[in-house]
C-alpha cells in the first residue's frame, strides 16, 4: 500500500496543503515498520528527529522519544549494533533525567528488550523485559495493560530460551488481563493466546494448544473470513501442533488448507508459501510408514 493512502482521512487534507502534521509524520513511518519496509521508515524517522532537532533542541522530550523509535527502525532494518548503542545511550539520559520508573524510562528499556530479542539474544532480552516488569508491578500493580504487554515479551524470550514452564506463566497472566481490558477479539489478545499455544505445544501440551488455537481460528475467521492472511497461519500453526502430537490426518488437513490459501493469496516465493509447503512435506514424511528392514541372512 503506498504511503499516502496510510494517512487517516484528516491527515490526507493536511498533507494535500503540504501542511503534514508531526502526527501523521510518526503515524505514516510506524505504518512503513508494520508493511516491512524497514529502510524507508529509518529514512522516515531519520527526517523527523533532524527537523526535532531544528526546531526543539537535541534533549527535547520529542526528540528523544523520535529518537527511540529511529532505533527501533534501524533493528529492523538489520543495523542492530547502532540500534543498541543508541537505546543504550538514550536508557542513559532517561534515567538521568526522569528516573527508572518513569513511564519514559521503561518505555525504553522495552524498546531495548525488544531489539535484543530480534536480534536473537533472548537471555538479555529477559533480563530488561524483567526489569521492566518489576518497575511496572511496583508503580502500576499487577491488573494492567502495559504490564500485561511487559509479560508477553518476558513470554517470548523465555520461550526462544526453552523455559517454556516460566513463558507460559507469563502468558497466562497477560492474557488475563488482555481478556478482561480488551476483550478476547482484539488483535493483542489473540496475538497473546496464539503464542502461549504455541510454547504449550514446545512443551508437549498438545491438547492444551490445540484448543486455544482452534478458539483464535473461529473467532478470526468469524472476524476476517475463512481466506484471511491470520486465519490462514493460524491453520499453519495448527498443521505445525497437530503434526507434533502425530495426529498427521488432521495436520494434513489444516496445513494443506494454509498451503493452498498462502499461495493464492502470496507470490510463490514468498516465506509464508516456502514454510507452508515445508510442513506438507514434512507431515507426509512422518505419515508414512517406516520401511521395513529384512531380517539378516544367517548362513548355516
Amino acid at each position: 500500500m503506498a504511503g499516502s493512502m496510510l494517512f487517516a482521512a484528516e491527515d490526507q487534507v493536511a498533507a494535500a496543503s503540504g501542511e503534514v502534521t508531526e502526527d501523521a509524520a510518526l503515524k505514516h513511518a510506524r505504518e512503513l515498520i508494520a508493511h516491512g519496509q524497514f529502510e524507508e521508515a529509518r529514512k522516515a524517522f531519520e527526517e523527523m528527529v533532524h527537523a526535532d532537532q531544528q526546531a526543539r533542541g537535541a534533549q527535547d522530550a520529542k526528540t528523544l522519544s523520535d529518537r527511540v523509535e529511529l532505533a527501533l527502525a534501524c533493528g529492523k532494518a538489520g543495523d542492530y549494533i547502532k540500534a543498541e548503542s543508541d537505546l543504550r545511550d538514550l536508557l542513559a539520559i532517561y534515567n538521568r533525567r526522569l528516573g527508572p520508573d518513569h513511564k519514559e524510562t521503561l518505555r525504553c528499556r522495552t524498546a531495548l528488550a525488544r531489539l535484543l530479542y530480534d536480534a536473537s539474544r533472548p537471555t538479555e532480552a529477559g533480563e530488561e523485559y524483567r526489569r521492566v516488569l518489576d518497575s511496572e508491578v511496583r508503580v502500576l500493580g499487577t491488573d494492567n495493560i502495559e504490564v500485561a504487554r511487559t509479560r508477553h515479551g518476558l513470554g517470548d524470550a523465555l520461550g526462544m530460551t526453552g523455559k517454556y514452564g516460566e513463558a507460559i506463566e507469563q502468558f497466562r497472566q497477560a492474557q488475563d488481563v488482555f481478556d478482561r481490558v480488551l476483550g478476547e477479539e482484539n488483535f493483542e489478545t489473540l496475538l497473546n493466546r496464539s503464542n502461549l499455544a504455541l510454547v504449550q505445544a514446545e512443551n508437549r501440551e498438545f491438547d492444551a494448544a490445540e484448543k486455544g488455537l482452534k478458539a483464535i481460528l473461529t473467532i478470526r475467521e468469524r472476524l476476517n473470513g475463512p481466506n484471511d492472511l491470520s486465519v490462514l497461519m493460524t491453520c499453519f500453526q495448527l498443521g505445525r501442533v497437530l503434526g507434533g502430537a502425530k495426529r498427521f490426518d488432521e495436520a494434513m488437513t489444516f496445513a494443506n488448507r494454509a498451503e493452498a490459501g498462502l499461495r493464492s493469496a502470496l507470490k510463490p516465493d514468498d516465506s509464508k508459501v516456502i514454510e507452508a509447503e515445508g510442513l506438507c512435506n514434512q507431515i507426509r514424511t512422518d505419515m508414512a510408514p517406516a520401511a521395513k528392514v529384512p531380517p539378516p541372512v544367517v548362513l548355516k
